[in-house]
Parts: C-alpha cells; sequence; structure tokens
C-alpha cells in the first residue's frame, strides 16, 4: 500500500507537551485578546506596537494548529482526523448556540440575534460570533487538505505547496481584491482563509522534515537569533507588508516565534512546578472563543476602559470561565469548548 508521500511509512511527530509552546498560546491569546480591546489612545506606544502593528499571533496560532496535525495528514489512522474535526468543530457549533441563548432568552443587552443570523454564522463562521472565524479556516483547510492526502497520495505535500505559492500570488498581485466588493461575510472567510493557506502548509512542512532536531542541537544559539529575528522583524519593515495575516513576513515570524519559545529550557523544572505551569498555560481555547463576550458583556454594564490592566482581568474572568466549563464538562467531548 502506498501511503501519501514515499513508499515508505512515514515517521510521525512527537505530540508530547512543551511547555514553551503552551506559553507560547497564552502569549498569543493574551495578544489577540488586547487587539479586541484595547484603545490605542489609553495606552502606551510600545504596546500599542506590538497590539496593532504586527499581526502575528493568528499566523502563529495557524502555522502551530498545522505542525501539530502532521500526523492527521500522514499517518493511516482516521482517529486522527477525525479527533481534529470534532475538535474544531464543537467550538464553532456550539458557542454561538450558547451566545444566541444567552443574549436572547437570559440578557438583552444588544439586539436579539435570530436563527437567520445563526444560520449565516454557522455557514461562514462570521456574523455575531466574530472570533470564530479562524475555526472556519482552519475547517476549512483541514477538510481540504484531506481531500486532497486522499486523492493525491504521493503528490500532497507537492500540491498543497502550489497552493500556497498560487495563494501568495493572489495576495501580492492583489487578487484578492476580486472579492472586496462581496459582504464580509462572504468575502472575509474566503480572503482569511487564502491567507492562512500558507502558514498551514509551512507547519506542515515544518513537522516533516527533521530540521527541528538540528535547533535542538544548538538551543542556545538557536534560542538567542530566534528572539533576536522577532525583535527585528517587529522594528523594521524589510518585507511588503500586505496587512492583516498576508505576506511572506508572517511565515518567518511564526517560524522564529515557534523556535523561540520551543527551545525555553523547562526541562529542570521539577514536576510540580511544570504542572503549575500547565495549569496556567491551559484552557486557551476557551479564552479565545470567550474573550469578546466577556468584553461585550463588562463595557456593556461598567463601560471598562480598554486599556492593559483591564485586558488582564478579563483574561483571568475567561480563563476561570473555561476552568470551570472544563471542571463540568471534562469527561465528555464538549471539553473541546474549553481546552
Amino acid at each position: 500500500m502506498y501511503n501519501y508521500i514515499s513508499i515508505e511509512k512515514p515517521k510521525l511527530i512527537d505530540n508530547k507537551v512543551n511547555l514553551g509552546i503552551q506559553l507560547l498560546r497564552v502569549f498569543l491569546c493574551f495578544w489577540v485578546l488586547l487587539y479586541h480591546f484595547c484603545d490605542k489612545y489609553k495606552i502606551n506606544y510600545n504596546l500599542f506596537f506590538l497590539i496593532h502593528h504586527r499581526l502575528f499571533h493568528v499566523p502563529c496560532f495557524s502555522f502551530l494548529s498545522f505542525y501539530y496535525s502532521y500526523n492527521a495528514f500522514f499517518s493511516y489512522n482516521m482517529k486522527y482526523i477525525k479527533k481534529r474535526l470534532v475538535r474544531l468543530l464543537i467550538p464553532f457549533i456550539l458557542w454561538p448556540v450558547i451566545a444566541l441563548i444567552f443574549n436572547n432568552y437570559i440578557i438583552h443587552y444588544e439586539k436579539i440575534i435570530t436563527f437567520h443570523e445563526l444560520k449565516l454564522q454557522l455557514l461562514v463562521g462570521r456574523q455575531f460570533y466574530v472570533p470564530l472565524w479562524y475555526l472556519f479556516s482552519t475547517l476549512f483547510l483541514t477538510i481540504l487538505f484531506y481531500i486532497i492526502s486522499k486523492l493525491c497520495n504521493n503528490h500532497f505535500l507537492l500540491i498543497i505547496q502550489f497552493l500556497a505559492i498560487f495563494s501568495y500570488f493572489a495576495q501580492y498581485s492583489y487578487l484578492c481584491n476580486y472579492f472586496i466588493c462581496y459582504k464580509n461575510n462572504v468575502k472575509y472567510p474566503i480572503l482569511d482563509t487564502i491567507r492562512l493557506l500558507p502558514l498551514s502548509v509551512i507547519g506542515l512542512n515544518f513537522a516533516k522534515s527533521n530540521i527541528l532536531s538540528f535547533f535542538i542541537e544548538n538551543q542556545k544559539k538557536s534560542l538567542f537569533f530566534s528572539f533576536l529575528f522577532i525583535i527585528f522583524l517587529f522594528k523594521y519593515d524589510i518585507f511588503i507588508d500586505l496587512k492583516g495575516y498576508g505576506g511572506i513576513i508572517y511565515i518567518y515570524s511564526s517560524l522564529f516565534l515557534f523556535l523561540g519559545f520551543y527551545l525555553l529550557p523547562f526541562d529542570n523544572l521539577n514536576n510540580h512546578l511544570k504542572r503549575i505551569l500547565l495549569l496556567l498555560c491551559n484552557y486557551t481555547n476557551g479564552i479565545y472563543c470567550l474573550h469578546s463576550k466577556v468584553i461585550q458583556i463588562l463595557k456593556t454594564f461598567s463601560g471598562i476602559e480598554g486599556n492593559l490592566k483591564n485586558g488582564i482581568i478579563i483574561y483571568i474572568l475567561s480563563y476561570f470561565i473555561s476552568y470551570i466549563g472544563f471542571k463540568f464538562f471534562g469527561k465528555s467531548a464538549l471539553k473541546y469548548l474549553f481546552i
């Protein structure tokens, strides 16, 4: 039987927990929250620069998502792809339903959500629960890549690399502007998916290669240069910046952020500290999905200002809601709403 890449069965990546990557997820999730919440006139310039000028958070999430889903596309075991789809579909479907119930039947602080809006939300991931656009793009790319891997077997990587190149051509040639005339809940799912496609392909390619072992062997130098390059990318415009999540700069930023955090020396921590750190780093999925509603409620009832201190408060509130939800549903698939 032939597999996706060669006659030999491909080596699967080790999905054991890396505390550095867990910290990176917290950093990226907090960055997304601040981007959605902070008022640029109420925070200092350096923080605003970090939040708004470079949107490295979502591209890096996309890179991580497909790096760690390598096994779903390069193994014979369907459990990987099924688990990934369930993990994505549960929050994508249930959070909008929960929001509809909460808005329509518990509080009335905004326009009541209609079932037509719910249908649009579930179709394109962007109507009244905008942060779920990311899950829509990730779901679409997961299904697309899986279909290609099944139909094209040993040409899978070649085809998705071609799609990534075409995506960059569409972005840099402004061919994507063709969709600008469409409504937001039509154009943005298309544009966002096109922008995230190359990040996803790079994540899969990086997982397949053995280059990570080289960086691990040269840990100190790799760690130093990774963060040096990140600072450099933040400070200088050496690439054509297509705004949003488009452009090759987001490939470099995702790679360097991944390497910088992956190589952090947490191996010498005692097990008790590791467990505490892991507990604090959990629930980023719930925080990502919840934070916009927490922001909305607090702004409505308390007029909370968009500054760093309040951003931290919102993150903590979202964390505890996710923590309680996971404890309640942790023995079922509904745990994917929070973790």
